[in-house]
C-alpha cells in the first residue's frame, strides 16, 4: 500500500465478526474545479472492498465539496474509483483475475475459490464468483466496443469473414463472425435456431462495426447463404468451405448404404465374436505356447495379430465421416483375411493354430448368411472410388480437415505457393466438371434411364450448384508480394468451436453440453481474443494492464453493451407457464384446506 499517495490505514475495524483494516481514501482535489474555491469535507462513506492487491478491507471514502457553493459537484477519491467500480465491492483487478481464471485458464469455481483463499486470502462463494464472471464479460464486451476504431485501423487492408453456428443436441446455440486472417472474434450472438432471420442481424452488426469483408467463407447451409445476400449484391465473393462441400457430397453418396451396412454388421455379431476369440488368445497365450479351450500347443504371435488387424486395421485414428468409412474397411478386411493369413502365417501350422483358424473363419462366414452384404458393399466401394477421385481433384488433405494438423500443409506458411495451388485446383476442377457432365450424359444415352442417383450424377448436381462459390479467393498483396490468401475451408470457425467446447467441459466438469452451451452468454467467446497478442496490444496493452483498462470504462459504456443473455428459447413463455402452474397449485391447496 506504500504506493497509494491518497490512502491511509487508520485502524482495524471489526465487521461481521472479522477484523478488517480500515483504509481512508481522501478526495485528492484541493479546490473546486467549477469556481476554484477551497474545498471542505462533506461526509465519509464506508464500504467493504475486495481486491487482489489489498485483500478485503473497509474503505472509507472522504468526500469534499465547495466551501462557497455546496451545489457544485462533489469531489470523490480518484484512487478508489480506479480500484473498484462505484458502489460495488469487488475491485477491477479481482474482476479481471477471476474472469481470466474462469474463461482464460478454464478453472472451475471451486478451484478459483480455493486459489483465492490460499494465495490472496480472499473468501468468495460460488454465487459471488458467478456474478464477478458476469461483470468480467460485460467489461470485456465494453472494451471490445470501445476499441473498435483502433481494431478497424489494424484491419484496414481487409479481412475475410468466416461465419458459422453451433449447438448441442438441437438446443439453442451460438453464431460467430470471425476474422479469418487474425482469428479474432468480431461479433457473437445467441441463436435459437440456425435460420437467416437470426443470422443476418449479427452479420449486419459486424459489417457496420468493421466494414465490409473482402470475402465471406461459410458452410453449405441455406441459412448462411440467405444471410449474406446483401454482401453478395456488393460483389463480395461468397465462398463455400471445401471441406463442407466434400462432406455434403460424401454423406449424400454413402448415408443410406452405409447405414444399412452398419446394421448388417451389428446383426451378424462378427465383431463381438472376434473380440471374444482375441480375449481368449491373449489370456492363454504366453511365450509362443497356448493353453486354453482349444487345447495346448505352439501358436505363433501372428495369429492374434491377424485377428486384431481384422478388428482395428493399422490402429490409426479414423478421419471423420464421410472421409473414412470404418465399417466398410472392416468388411473389406474380413474379405481379405485369407490372403493376409498366407502372408503372415505360411504353412506348416500347428494343430492349435488350425483349430483357432477354423473358429476365425466360422465367425467371418456369418457374412455369407446375411442378405444384402453382397449388394451393399460393391455399391459403397464404387461410390467411394468416385468420392476419392473428386477429393484428389480438390486436393483436400487430411491436414485441412477440421481437426487436422495444419503443420502438415506444405504451403501453409507460404501464401504465394498456396495461391498458385488454389489456381491449379480451380483449373483441374473446371476440367473435371466438364468430364463428369460427359460421363453422366453418356450413361443416360446408353441406358435410356435416369441416373440421378448414380455417384457421378450426385457429384454433377453439387458442382452445378456450388462451382461458382468454390473459387475466387482474394489475396492480400503489398508491393507485389502476396501476404495472405483467404482460407478455402471454414476450419478457423470449426477449430474455434471445438476448442471452445473443450474449455466449457473443463470449466463445468461434464461432457454433455446441451443445456450449458445454450445458457452460456455470447460474450464468453470474446475472451478468446485475449489469446491473440496483437488484439491484446490494441485493446489494453497487456493482460497485466487489463484492470486499468476496465477502470477507464465508465458505467455508461458498460450499460450500452448488450445484457448477458443466458437463455434463447421462449424464456418469457416458460416464465408464464411456471407462474400459471404455481397459481394452479395455490388454488388446489386452498380448496383442500
Amino acid at each position: 500500500m506504500a504506493g497509494w499517495s491518497a490512502t491511509e490505514i487508520t485502524r482495524t475495524t471489526v465487521t461481521n465478526g472479522s477484523r478488517l483494516p480500515q483504509v481512508d481514501f481522501v478526495a485528492e482535489a484541493g479546490q473546486c474545479w467549477h469556481c476554484g474555491s477551497r474545498l471542505r469535507v462533506q461526509k465519509s462513506k464506508k464500504r467493504i472492498v475486495s481486491t487482489i492487491e489489498t485483500g478485503t478491507i473497509l474503505a472509507r471514502e472522504i468526500r469534499k465539496v465547495c466551501s462557497k457553493d455546496s451545489s457544485h459537484p462533489v469531489e470523490t477519491s480518484e484512487a478508489l474509483s480506479k480500484m473498484v467500480p462505484c458502489r460495488q465491492r469487488y475491485g477491477y483487478d479481482l474482476i479481471a483475475w477471476v474472469g481470466l481464471a474462469r474463461y482464460h485458464r478454464n478453472l472451475q469455481r471451486k478451484e478459483i475459490r480455493a486459489e483465492l483463499l490460499h494465495k490472496k486470502d480472499i473468501i468468495l462463494s460460488d454465487g459471488s464468483i458467478s456474478k464477478i464472471c458476469d461483470r468480467f464479460l460485460l467489461y470485456v464486451e465494453a472494451l471490445h466496443a470501445r476499441c473498435i476504431p483502433e481494431l478497424r485501423v489494424a484491419m484496414e487492408k481487409g479481412y475475410p469473414l468466416h461465419i458459422d453456428a453451433t449447438n448441442e443436441y438441437g438446443k439453442g446455440g451460438l453464431f460467430l463472425c470471425l476474422d479469418g486472417w487474425r482469428g479474432w472474434v468480431l461479433h457473437a450472438a445467441k441463436i435459437a435456431t440456425e435460420n437467416a432471420e437470426e443470422l443476418r442481424p449479427a452479420i449486419d452488426i459486424t459489417t457496420a462495426l468493421f466494414g465490409d469483408p473482402i470475402a465471406v467463407v461459410r458452410d453449405l447451409g441455406s441459412a448462411g447463404a440467405k444471410a449474406v445476400d446483401q454482401l453478395c449484391q456488393k460483389n463480395i465473393p461468397d465462398l463455400v468451405c471445401h471441406y463442407h462441400f466434400l462432406g455434403a457430397i460424401g454423406k449424400k453418396l454413402f448415408d443410406a448404404n452405409y447405414s444399412l451396412l452398419r446394421k448388417l454388421l451389428q446383426r451378424s455379431k462378427i465383431r463381438s465374436g472376434l473380440r471374444e476369440l482375441l480375449r481368449d488368445l491373449r489370456k492363454s497365450h504366453a511365450s509362443g505356447r497356448y493353453a486354453g479351450k482349444f487345447g495346448q500347443g505352439r501358436m505363433r504371435k501372428a495369429l492374434p495379430a491377424l485377428i486384431l488387424w481384422v478388428l482395428e486395421g493399422e490402429g490409426g485414428k479414423d478421419l471423420p465421416f464421410p472421409f473414412c468409412l470404418p465399417h466398410l474397411n472392416f468388411y473389406l478386411r474380413c474379405c481379405e483375411v485369407t490372403q493376409r493369413l498366407e502372408q503372415w502365417m505360411p504353412l506348416p501350422r500347428s494343430q492349435i493354430e488350425r483349430r483357432v483358424l477354423r473358429q476365425l473363419f466360422t465367425v467371418i462366414a456369418r457374412l455369407d448368411k446375411i442378405e444384402h452384404f453382397e449388394r451393399v458393399a460393391p455399391l459403397l466401394e464404387k461410390s467411394w472410388k468416385v468420392f476419392c477421385e473428386l477429393r484428389n481433384i480438390l486436393r483436400l488433405t487430411d491436414a485441412e480437415l477440421p481437426r487436422g494438423d495444419r503443420r502438415g500443409l506444405t504451403n501453409s506458411g507460404v501464401p504465394a505457393l498456396e495461391a498458385e495451388r488454389l489456381h491449379e485446383i480451380e483449373e483441374k476442377t473446371t476440367a473435371y466438371h466438364k468430364e463428369i457432365r460427359q460421363r453422366v450424359a453418356y450413361a443416360q444415352a446408353e441406358s435410356q434411364k435416369t441416373t440421378e442417383k448414380s455417384a457421378e450424377a450426385i457429384i454433377l448436381k453439387y458442382l452445378d450448384r456450388y462451382s461458382s462459390h468454390l473459387f475466387g479467393h482474394p489475396l492480400l498483396i503489398d508491393d507485389g508480394n502476396i501476404l495472405a490468401v483467404v482460407e478455402r475451408t471454414n476450419n478457423v470457425a470449426e477449430h474455434f468451436f471445438g476448442a471452445d467446447k473443450q474449455k466449457l467441459r473443463r470449466r463445468l466438469g461434464r461432457a454433455n453440453l446441451g443445456r450449458d452451451l445454450e445458457d452460456q452468454p455470447a460474450q464468453a467467446v470474446l475472451v478468446s481474443n485475449l489469446n491473440h497478442p496483437d488484439y491484446v496490444k490494441i485493446t489494453c496493452g497487456s493482460l497485466e494492464n487489463l484492470p486499468a483498462a476496465f477502470a477507464e470504462i465508465g458505467r455508461a459504456e458498460v450499460k450500452k453493451v448488450s445484457t448477458l443473455q443466458r437463455s434463447n428459447k421462449d424464456t418469457e413463455l416458460m416464465k408464464y407457464i411456471c407462474a400459471m402452474i404455481a397459481d394452479e397449485k395455490t388454488m388446489i391447496q386452498i380448496s383442500c384446506n
